[in-house]
């Protein structure tokens, strides 16, 4: 006898058991429905389509703090080229201690034709949804020394950088200061 034929009386005892004990009694209001909150939260950092969006940045390099159109990951504004950092994820957690997602994303910025600097910007939402910029974790002021990596635990943002000509990295640490509302070195 296979093990599926074996369980049939089984079943049909369970079945009848659940049947007699609920038979006779009446029908109990169930609870409404409840809303799934992964569906009626708010848009998180998640949700962005980063590459292809209006994006209010802070200061990357020498580029000001601008609101970049961006079309496949760059965008320009004036003399200036805004590109999401090639072969770079955007890395999601909460840096702010504030229980909501944050998007760590490296951008290059620069002028046409030259080379870019490369920095470590943070991004959130608001309850409603809309992009905002958190500020920029770490821009070097040396284009050859860029960050390449990050690491975040418990808000402790670990970010190695790599001085591109000598390929030699280290690593810097920040946290996100509520009381002045930036990004600071700490270490």
């Amino acid at each position: 006898m296979s093990s599926s034929q074996g369980m049939r009386p089984v079943l049909a005892v369970l079945f009848a058991t659940v049947v007699m004990i609920g038979g006779g009694a009446t029908a109990a209001a169930s609870p409404a429905p409840t809303a799934d909150p992964a569906q009626s939260a708010a848009p998180g950092v998640r949700d962005v389509d980063w590459h292809d969006a209006t994006l209010p940045l802070p200061p990357v390099g020498s580029c000001p703090r601008n609101t970049v159109d961006f079309t496949d990951g760059e965008g320009r504004v004036d003399d200036s080229i805004y590109r999401f950092t090639p072969d770079r994820e955007i890395h999601y957690a909460d840096v702010t201690g504030e229980g909501v997602t944050d998007a760590l994303i490296f951008m290059d910025c620069g002028p046409p034709a030259s080379e870019y600097s490369t920095s470590l910007i943070g991004m959130t939402t608001r309850a409603d949804g809309t992009v905002r910029a958190l500020g920029t974790v770490v821009s070097t002021g040396v284009w050859t020394h860029q960050p390449t990596d990050v690491a975040v635990h418990g808000g402790l943002m670990a970010v190695t950088i790599t001085d591109i000509e000598t390929d030699r990295t280290w690593i810097q640490y920040y946290r996100w200061a509520a009381s002045a509302r930036a990004f600071v070195r700490v270490g």
